[in-house]
């Protein structure tokens, strides 16, 4: 996970600074419960272009399957060569926790040490693990829809050296928190903006399309809002779009992508009481450049030999 950061930072940087190549990626919908989404990019600096194929289905976990599917090619941009095809639920998982940790290390309290994870699915451990990475996470506080998979996790994680525990209610959790990520699959609010107080750092992370939205208008309104992507968010974050079209704010209140923070060219948390909001899409730069690190180590070991495609 630590090395995961360190890549996804690096490439965010990249991202701001245009050295990824990266259409909007396109979503069409398969039925009511499923849809296909191409994400392409090319990331010179690496020498790697790709796409991830992904689908995202609600129904997925009945059949106990993850909700998000597929695989991610990578190649080789001299040769045009294809180097490694890699699971995208793995991949998913490990650069979105490095993501929203790159943005929590640049936006939250340095004195943060209570974190709220609300939605204790697939993401919940890997979120744990990341934030704990770049802040003193001394306190978790589990809330999920499902109180049996917050007691769950909170089991799994009760050796580590935190104080875990299950909240009754999402207020309750945030009303604890200085670090909140909500993680859920839920296409209405569950975060509302009257329960976050001063200082906060939010990380909304589970609805990467227009529709769905985690957090209601307030919280987009009190939020100094960050995103990993302008364009992308602009017409594809639920939350942000959602309070836009309902008048609460106008595009302005986008303040510009994670990599512009990183770079010190856009100002992250100015106050100590501000509240700082990071809409996490995903993008095909964290993937490239995460898989890139992967198919790099798998070919260097002993247990993976190189295949003539």
């Amino acid at each position: 996970m630590k090395d995961a950061i360190a890549i996804v930072d690096a490439a965010m940087r990249d991202l701001s600074a245009g050295r990824v190549v990266s259409p909007q990626r396109t979503v069409m919908s398969v039925n009511p419960a499923t849809r296909l989404g191409l994400m392409p990019g090319a990331m010179p600096d690496l020498g790697r272009f790709g796409i991830k194929v992904v689908s995202l289905s609600s129904d997925a976990p009945k059949y106990g399957l993850p909700s998000h599917q597929g695989l991610m090619l990578l190649f080789d941009d001299a040769t045009g060569k294809p180097l490694a095809a890699l699971d995208t639920h793995a991949l998913t998982r490990l650069r979105t926790a490095a993501a929203t940790a790159v943005a929590t290390r640049a936006l939250a309290r340095t004195d943060a040490a209570t974190l709220a994870i609300i939605g204790c699915g697939d993401l919940a451990a890997p979120h744990i693990e990341a934030i704990s990475a770049v802040r003193s996470i001394r306190r978790v506080i589990l809330w999920s829809r499902t109180r049996e998979h917050a007691q769950k996790l909170a089991e799994m994680r009760a050796n580590a050296r935190q104080d875990i525990r299950v909240a009754d209610s999402v207020e309750a959790a945030v009303s604890e928190a200085d670090i909140v990520c909500t993680l859920t699959a839920s296409p209405t609010p569950v975060l509302l903006g009257a329960s976050l107080k001063p200082g906060q750092h939010i990380n909304l992370v589970g609805s990467s399309l227009r529709g769905p939205r985690e957090a209601d208008d307030e919280v987009v309104v009190r939020g100094h809002f960050i995103a990993d992507q302008r364009e992308h968010a602009l017409s594809q974050a639920g939350e942000f779009c959602h309070a836009v079209e309902s008048g609460r704010v106008d595009v302005e209140h986008l303040k510009g992508e994670i990599g512009e923070v990183l770079l010190g060219r856009l100002p992250g948390r100015t106050d100590p009481a501000q509240i700082t909001v990071y809409k996490s899409l995903g993008h095909i730069a964290q993937d490239i450049a995460v898989a890139e690190e992967a198919v790099s180590r798998a070919y260097k070991s002993d247990k993976v030999a190189a295949v003539d495609w």
